[in-house]
């Protein structure tokens, strides 16, 4: 009797150890949308699964003859050269899926901030990724912290999101600072871009609850 009284206490306790339910989801906004602040024309995604509108009278940067800017779709930049707004696809791979079956959405940011640091080690992270519904888009989100040459602090915002069937990363990067622009600025911006997105996948959905 023993015996069977430990083997289900170890069991129980494994169940604990390896087993983790979905992260929370945060419903509470962050950040309010910038109030026309989206251009009337639309970016897509390649196979037209995820569709918004990037910030007014942004022009698109050529990526074409960029090889090193791996799995990026599109990138916008201000008239200032200040901000860019950048579309990535991340890798579905088997094992990212797995863990979005076992965190929710949050596991595309956590993956999404994985492959960011491997490329700028020296980022500083400021917001934790977090799994968010706002406006009725469910995402996850972090934000994070680099220096410039000048020694200026840069301000950075990423948003990853699900369509059933891929995921995505949108970002809105400062590239230099500019004295008159707060980061605030720049995340409800990025703010708008996600309340105006179609494609997402919804709460229920099983690759992003």
């Amino acid at each position: 009797m023993r015996t069977l009284i430990l083997f289900f206490a170890v069991g129980l306790a494994g169940c604990s150890l390896f087993y983790s339910p979905p992260k929370p989801i945060e419903t509470k906004p962050l950040y309010e949308p910038l109030p026309d602040a989206l251009d009337r024309e639309y970016f897509h995604s390649p196979t037209g699964d995820l569709l918004g509108r990037y910030p007014k009278d942004w022009l698109q940067v050529n990526t074409e003859e960029i090889p090193e800017l791996e799995n990026i779709l599109d990138v916008y930049t201000d008239a200032e050269r200040s901000r860019a707004f950048v579309l990535t696809e991340i890798p579905g791979t088997a094992e990212l899926r797995r863990r979005v079956e076992r965190d929710g959405i949050a596991a595309v940011a956590e993956e999404s901030l994985k492959i960011r640091l491997a490329k700028i080690p020296a980022l500083a992270v400021t917001r934790e990724p977090t799994a968010r519904l706002d406006h009725s888009i469910l995402y996850s989100s972090y934000e994070y912290e680099t220096r410039a040459k000048d020694g200026t602090t840069l301000h950075h915002r990423v948003a990853c999101v699900g369509t059933g069937v891929r995921f995505y990363e949108l970002a809105l990067v400062e590239l230099h600072s500019v004295a008159s622009r707060d980061a605030i600025e720049n995340f409800r911006l990025l703010q708008a871009v996600i309340a105006g997105l179609e494609g997402t996948a919804s709460v229920g959905n099983s690759v992003s609850r």
